[in-house]
């Protein structure tokens, strides 16, 4: 253990007082660290530790106490002892304060140098033997970290060798160095075979290049490695897909020491994925056309390769089966499949194959076409011959079912890839013939009701929606003007329960009326929530033998215009009344004769009469600008425009009018460049923001107005102190109608039309308006727009153009 001592402090702020302490003290033997104030005693502390702190209690700056106080505070330094010394502060109270403060002694000079080394001695061997204590822990816990590394390591092997994956490590530069028993069977190999780069040539030649491009830029950049390859199988020399991770292992430098790796069979998974992908893909081919036959063929093409090598499909029609498609990748052996069958036609009686599913509507799975299995699927030699030419290892085939009839059937032959078919296998192919059973039967249904009448194709081509519901409730009709109208295509309606496709029909099918053929019911009015929207559709049916039809149009849009002009005939209502009671209030009492009204209260009276016809005005104003900004029938120029005189015209206008408590006021940039603009409309906008502002701010406050440049840009930022804008309602301020305080609980009226006369007029000089926080409360506006001399030539467009008109 290390001899070297930790040092003294002693502080004071006389150099005679330091001098004789460091006279008492050297017989110690141990270094002195001088301190003249409390400040440089904490510089000492932050550089290093000390045995003990001798401290004087009469310092300029930081006392004594106040440093003792600061020392005790730091967790590092709170445990070193501190022992005062004072020619002055004798008093019961100052020797309390400093016990109180942390010190483990309290001496008043002249002290005897014995002694107070004797107490200096004492503290010193305790941090000595605090240290000792330390250091021993220390070495201790090293042990311990050890031990745990040890049995960690122990238990890592363990697990390593418990569970089911493949597990290995490997060195920085990329050899295995340790490979669990999991990697071992997979491989047929022993520990040493495995151990270098050896496991390369496990990898499927496919997969490697990438593979190794892989690992070798993780053991370069240190990132994770992980990659999906195949590995072959020792057992049948099969390639399964595995998914390999790697992360690197870190010393506490962070470098690297080692690799972990595992390598995950994730074959089966992969094939699962690649079936129900294929399902996806599969779908999509049958609901886009009710050509059959064409659709079925594309179906059998995708499923070669992807999850049969061979794949064909036969369809009832007439009482007879009628193959329609037949898939391979190679041309040659589609025609040798084609010989067979004309060979060796399906018959009814068959008791395996085609013949036997279509008669039984049961699917029949072979895992494993061995020479049992051809023995019973061969008919003759001369087929068993072919069946073995061919290459067939694995079959399915599965009934197109729909409605307890059986439409087909649908066979898939695992060959040349050496795959077989399982359980999982079935259940997505059965899965798959679902599918296909359905677009057969809506082809079917489809062809039947265009020959029954071409009226159907009518149905088409108008704008009311129309679906027709089977009896068992499925959708056999989707006209387009349904799928517009609800938003639902045609193929996810089409052979689906009505109820799954439009959530809630089951019970909003008793609202509807349904009238007998050639007997149309009135109309009904139902919301139908569809896609998270809430449709109101105007809905009537007529019944059918084998079902019913549906035709509905579209209320939603009328029912909201119908809600917004009932709220705008509120709004206006409520708006135009409070003026005009308060005119015709002070013009009826004006009238009185009963009354004699001095020359103030006439005045007051008269006052209010004008005031109210100015927000009558400034209402009806708002409502006709707003109908011109509508129709588009509002003129734009633009020109070169003063942004600041804009302004400071602006406020000085507001100033006339302004409450006593707020302070209003304008701030500029120096240079601020001509602003693109409608000098009018631009200063109706500021005009409506400023009162805003000041509107908003009951309980008074500051308002300031910014005339400020932006990368070419002109910015008019008006900012104000009060209720401001919670952060769900900022992008609904803009919207005709709007307003924050629509119950006046705060007395603040208005049509909600002022924010949206001005988002239009600024958008139609190519500008943009946005409102943010104020720091410390309230709401800023800001006027983005062009300057001049980046403006472009006004287009015709912005007067009565079709860009006005859609705003």
């Amino acid at each position: 253990m290390s001899t070297v001592h930790a040092p003294i402090l002693i502080v004071d702020d006389r150099p005679e007082n330091l001098l004789a302490l460091e006279a008492i003290l050297e017989p110690l033997g141990h270094e002195l660290v001088r301190a003249n104030s409390g400040e440089e005693a904490l510089k000492q502390l932050l550089r290093r530790e000390f045995a003990v702190i001798l401290l004087d209690v009469q310092m300029p700056g930081l006392d004594g106490f106040e440093t003792a106080t600061l020392i005790k505070d730091r967790e590092r330094t709170s445990h070193v002892p501190i022992i005062f010394l004072t020619a002055i502060s004798k008093d019961a109270e100052h020797v309390f304060r400093g016990y109180d403060t942390g010190a483990v002694d309290y001496l008043f000079k002249p002290f005897n140098g014995a002694i107070l080394r004797s107490k200096v001695r004492t503290f010193i061997e305790l941090h000595d033997k605090r240290e000792e204590v330390r250091v021993q822990a220390e070495q201790l816990a090293v042990r311990e970290v050890e031990q745990v590394r040890r049995e960690s390591e122990d238990r890592y092997r363990f697990l390593a060798e418990s569970i089911p994956q493949q597990v290995w490590t490997a060195t920085t530069t990329g050899e295995l160095d340790y490979v669990n028993q999991e990697v071992l069977v997979y491989f047929g190999r022993t520990f040493e075979e495995m151990i270098g780069w050896s496991w390369s040539e496990l990898v499927h030649p496919d997969d490697l290049p990438g593979a190794i491009a892989r690992w070798s830029r993780s053991l370069e950049q240190g990132e994770d490695y992980e990659v999906d390859f195949r590995l072959r199988r020792a057992a049948d020399g099969a390639y399964r897909w595995h998914l390999g991770r790697a992360r690197a292992m870190r010393n506490e430098a962070g470098e690297i020491t080692s690799w972990f790796g595992t390598n995950t069979d994730v074959d089966d998974a992969s094939r699962q994925s690649a079936a129900h992908a294929f399902l996806a893909e599969a779908g999509a081919i049958l609901g886009d056309s009710l050509e059959i036959e064409r659709t079925l063929a594309a179906v059998a093409r995708l499923a070669v390769p992807r999850v049969a090598d061979w794949c064909a499909i036969d369809i009832v029609r007439d009482g007879a089966v009628e193959r329609v498609a037949v898939a391979h990748v190679d041309e040659r052996k589609v025609k040798l499949a084609h010989d067979v069958h004309a060979r060796y036609p399906v018959r009814p009686d068959d008791t395996h194959g085609v013949g036997a599913v279509i008669a039984s509507g049961l699917p029949q799975l072979v895992p494993a076409i061995d020479d049992d299995a051809l023995a019973t699927l061969a008919l003759d030699e001369r087929q068993r011959d072919l069946v073995t030419e061919l290459g067939l290892r694995s079959y399915i085939c599965v009934p197109l079912l729909q409605r307890d009839e059986v439409l087909g059937a649908i066979t898939l032959v695992q060959a040349e890839s050496g795959l077989t078919y399982g359980e999982a296998d079935l259940a997505v192919m059965q899965e798959l013939a679902r599918r296909a059973a359905i677009a057969v039967d809506n082809a079917r249904l489809y062809r039947a009701a265009e020959e029954r009448a071409q009226a159907a194709r009518a149905l088409a081509a108008i704008g009311d929606g129309v679906f027709m519901l089977d009896r068992e409730g499925q959708i056999r009709l989707w006209n387009p003007a349904a799928e517009a109208i609800t938003g639902i295509p045609e193929v996810e309606a089409v052979g689906h329960h009505a109820e799954n496709v439009l959530p809630g029909w089951d019970d909003l099918a008793a609202r509807v009326p349904v009238g007998a053929s050639g007997e149309p019911a009135r109309p009904e009015s139902i919301p139908l929530e569809v896609g998270g929207r809430e449709l109101w559709l105007s809905i009537s049916g007529v019944e059918l033998d084998d079902g019913a039809v549906y035709a509905f149009r579209d209320l939603t849009e009328e029912r909201a215009l119908e809600e917004m002009k009932a709220e705008f005939v509120a709004t206006v209502s409520h708006e135009l009344r409070t003026p005009l009671a308060a005119i015709y209030g002070s013009a009826q009492t004006i009238r009185r004769p009963d009354l004699e009204l001095d020359d103030e209260l006439r005045d007051e009276l008269l006052g209010v009469i004008s005031t109210e016809s100015d927000r009558l005005a400034t209402i009806v104003n708002d409502l006709l600008l707003a109908s011109h900004l509508d129709s588009g029938r509002l003129p734009v120029t633009i020109e070169r425009c003063n942004a600041v005189e804009l302004a400071q015209g602006v406020v000085e206008s507001a100033r006339t009018h302004l409450p006593d408590s707020i302070d209003l006021g304008v701030v500029t940039e120096k240079r601020v460049p001509p602003v693109a603009a409608d000098a009018g409309q631009l200063r109706q906008v500021l005009a409506n923001l400023v009162d805003n502002a000041i509107k908003y701010s009951p309980d008074g406050g500051e308002v300031r107005v910014r005339v400020e440049t932006s990368e070419q840009k002109v910015r008019f930022v008006v900012a104000d102190h009060g209720l401001g804008i919670p952060a769900s309602e900022r992008r609904r301020v803009f919207e005709k109608f709007y307003r924050l305080d629509p119950n006046m609980n705060r007395g603040i009226g208005g049509t909600g039309l002022g924010l949206y006369i001005c988002k239009e007029l600024v958008r139609r000089v190519n500008g943009r308006i946005w409102v943010d926080d104020t720091p410390g409360g309230g709401s800023t506006f800001v006027v983005e727009l062009p300057a001049a001399k980046a403006v472009r030539k006004p287009r015709p467009e912005t007067v009565g153009s079709s860009r006005t008109k859609r705003a």
